[in-house]
């Protein structure tokens, strides 16, 4: 299997595991639904920028779609919730959400681990 391959196969399994429709997922990435299936088909190489929006909603590093097992890909997935009602607007809040929640663990963790060393 290719990296295309990988990477489009990683964001269906988020994409769905989320609920999430490639229509609702193109929207937020602002392309078309057809783009969105040929990335997950691995026809074409997802660019870095939607990469990383992709990985901000999902709560994930970009280096999270390049995992070849699936079950540590989908174990990544930080916070499972429907979409069904949700518009893009709301995913785009989502995806800050969680980044302030990644950034505070993060802080949280360096804390952590500062104090253990002093």
């Amino acid at each position: 299997m290719d990296q295309n391959q990988i990477i489009g196969l990683n964001l269906k399994r988020y994409r769905e595991s989320l609920g999430l429709t490639q229509d609702l997922l193109a929207n937020y990435l602002g392309i078309n639904r057809e783009e969105v299936s040929y990335y997950e088909n691995g026809k074409r190489t997802l660019p870095t920028n939607l990469l990383s929006m992709a990985a901000k909603l999902f709560g994930i590093d970009e280096y999270d779609f390049y995992e070849p097992d699936e079950a540590t890909s989908e174990a990544k997935v930080a916070l499972a919730f429907r979409a069904d009602t949700l518009g893009a607007e709301d995913l785009h809040h989502i995806a800050d959400f969680r980044k302030i929640v990644l950034n505070y663990l993060g802080m949280k963790k360096a804390t952590v681990n500062e104090s253990a060393h002093s």
